[in-house]
């Protein structure tokens, strides 16, 4: 549930996750997706004349419960007319929690 954003090498941190890997010049991949920044990362970043990057821009926690609420106004809406059968409010709970592991 989290967005991303590129930002310049200068305004990263250490504590800062990946969201897309960086490559060097000739493509090679020097950190995938989800490492998360030290500041070992970053000193050899710059040593490689790396720019930019893309990390995760942490959510704030008021728009999580916005959007968990938004799903789970929707799956009731979609199993409003199941409540009495057994095997639909099993399903129900499962959809609920996938969309809600999911973020959609």
């Amino acid at each position: 549930m989290s967005d991303t954003r590129e930002i310049p090498l200068d305004e990263a941190e250490a504590g800062m996750e990946l969201a897309a890997a960086l490559h060097d010049a000739a493509g090679q991949v020097l950190l995938p997706a989800g490492v998360v920044l030290t500041d070992g990362h970053l000193d050899s970043l710059r040593r490689r004349g790396i720019e930019r990057l893309t990390v995760v821009q942490a959510a704030d926690p008021e728009a999580i419960a916005r959007q968990r609420e938004a799903i789970r106004a929707r799956v009731m809406h979609i199993f409003r007319h199941t409540a009495d059968d057994p095997a639909s409010l099993a399903l129900l709970h499962a959809v609920l929690a996938f969309r809600l592991e999911k973020g959609r």
